[in-house]
């Protein structure tokens, strides 16, 4: 589906301003949804005649039912049909009407709390022009089904006169708010949440119940109407802040550690005088409470990873110790290839260890392995290059560990099987949208005619293999490099699938 600037740029003549006011209107009208209890549309002319009008957005309160059961993003309005639109957005003045609107699929005719029109449904529609600047942009239009016989609680009408005076703010264009303080770490609080409504002196004129509930939370346990934040005993900096920048300002109220509610301010005003604020609370006790308990275990996790390192490092440094005893050259061959693959398992631990989360830059892992692989086995008779192109990106650490003791294993087995004098060993990662791809390439002999993974691996590759095939769901592949003649070279092919990626069956 074509994003909001995408339909914009394509059937309007909208220019960038005037369609990053609509994008900002877009991105916080899910508060205007909730408190008209309605859906919202936004309409944009497609000619400077304003014959036609196509949809740019649409959104659904989470406080009543819709009237769209279909998605009308992209279609048309004739200004035919709705010539109070035309006039809305020519005139810039509000209006409102009711239409016919065929039965909606799924929608219950059965009389619950209120009487709806026997005959063809009808659609109220309220118009509301969206001034950008000095300019009229385009139409919101806010759309339900009108009751007969109902009643609306004082919530709900207080809810709606909200509502209305945010939509007189859209119409003379301070609504949206060129910035608002962003979320940040805060989680957004929304109409449900809680609703506090304030006057210009910041004193508070309606609490919804929920929001009495936060209150309570906060030790608040009197009557709140006609008192300001600090007459609370609450920090009313946030109110204070928001009437003074003329934006909607977020801060966090705490009453200890174990209390928290996220408090949101919007100012509201008419012809550019304040006339009040509406403020959304939620408690996030409970979140804050978890986030807490997600922060130890991640330092749990990372003090186990912490460790396991300082272990594998010990087990290193005995296994070195035992190697300069030993008078075989094959023996300490075996014992300092058993190192490499320690100490490799060792960095990855060292990476996990540090890493806020269970995931870890590949390339900060494998340099250092390869790094360490490349002192160990360089003479001054023997050079050797270990050379890393491409990236994996960011893996979890189940599949890095593995994988680095894979490539570490791979290129010891290109190094013991190189030219010789001034051989190169290339490693090289890609990480594709399906699954992560390394291969090890040499530029020594190649593997002889009729090699077969299965019958002529060595310890090296069978270890390899062993990893790539049961721990990682991969395959390996072994053939000819890119050299030429003597020196044909050898490529390794490790394939796994991207981790969270569900391979397709059969």
């Amino acid at each position: 589906m074509a994003s909001l600037a995408e339909l914009a740029r394509g059937h309007t003549v909208l220019d960038a301003d005037a369609i990053a006011h609509l994008q900002r209107l877009v991105g916080s009208w899910s508060l205007l949804a909730d408190l008209s209890f309605s859906d919202l549309l936004l309409h944009a002319p497609v000619g400077a005649d304003a014959d036609t009008f196509v949809t740019l957005a649409h959104v659904r309160s989470t406080t009543g039912r819709t009237v769209h059961l279909g998605d009308p993003i992209g279609g048309r309005v004739e200004a035919a049909e709705r010539p109070l639109m035309r006039r809305c957005l020519l005139e810039g003045r509000m209006g409102e009407e009711l239409v016919s609107a065929t039965p909606l699929a799924g929608d219950d005719d059965t009389v619950e709390e209120d009487i709806r029109h026997p005959a063809a449904r009808r659609r109220r529609v309220d118009y509301v022009p969206v001034r950008a600047g000095d300019e009229v942009v385009a139409v919101l239009t806010r759309e339900d089904e009108p009751a007969l016989l109902r009643h609306p609680s004082q919530l709900e009408g207080t809810y709606r006169r909200l509502f209305d005076r945010l939509a007189i703010m859209i119409a003379e264009g301070s609504f949206p708010f060129d910035a608002d303080t962003p979320a940040g770490e805060y989680r957004e609080p929304r109409v449900g949440d809680g609703v506090l409504v304030l006057d210009r002196e910041q004193r508070i004129e309606y609490g919804s119940p929920n929001a009495l509930s936060a209150l309570h939370r906060l030790g608040v346990l009197g009557p709140i109407e006609g008192s300001t934040f600090g007459q609370l005993g609450l920090d009313g900096r946030v109110v204070a802040e928001a009437f003074r920048q003329r934006r909607s300002v977020i801060a966090e109220l705490d009453r200890g550690p174990e209390l928290a509610v996220v408090v949101r301010c919007y100012p509201l005003s008419a012809k550019g005088a304040l006339t009040g604020g509406l403020a959304l609370m939620r408690d996030i006790s409970e979140l804050r409470h978890r986030d807490r308990l997600l922060v130890s275990k991640d330092a749990t996790i990372r003090e186990i990873h912490h460790r396991v390192k300082n272990n594998l490092q010990t087990i290193s440094a005995l296994l070195r110790l035992q190697s300069r005893r030993l008078s075989s050259p094959e023996a300490k061959a075996a014992v300092e290839q058993s190192v490499r693959r320690i100490s490799s398992i060792a960095l990855v631990h060292e990476a996990l260890a540090v890493e806020t989360g269970d995931v870890v830059d590949f390339g900060e892992v494998v340099k250092p392995v390869l790094r360490m692989v490349e002192e160990g086995l360089t003479a001054p008779e023997r050079p050797l290059r270990i050379e890393v192109s491409g990236s994996l990106g960011r893996v979890p650490g189940e599949v890095a560990m593995p994988l680095a003791v894979v490539l570490t294993e791979l290129v010891q087995n290109a190094i013991d099987h190189a030219a010789g004098v001034g051989s190169r060993v290339l490693v090289e990662l890609e990480g594709r949208s399906r699954e992560l791809v390394a291969s090890v390439v040499d530029d020594g002999p190649g593997v002889p005619p009729g090699f077969s993974l299965d019958r002529d691996a060595g310890l090296g590759l069978t270890i390899a293999r062993t990893f790539v095939v049961s721990d990682l769901g991969g395959s390996i592949t072994v053939g000819p490099g890119h050299g030429e003649g003597s020196r044909t070279g050898t490529r390794v092919t490790v394939r796994i699938p991207r981790p969270g990626v569900r391979l397709a069956l059969g």
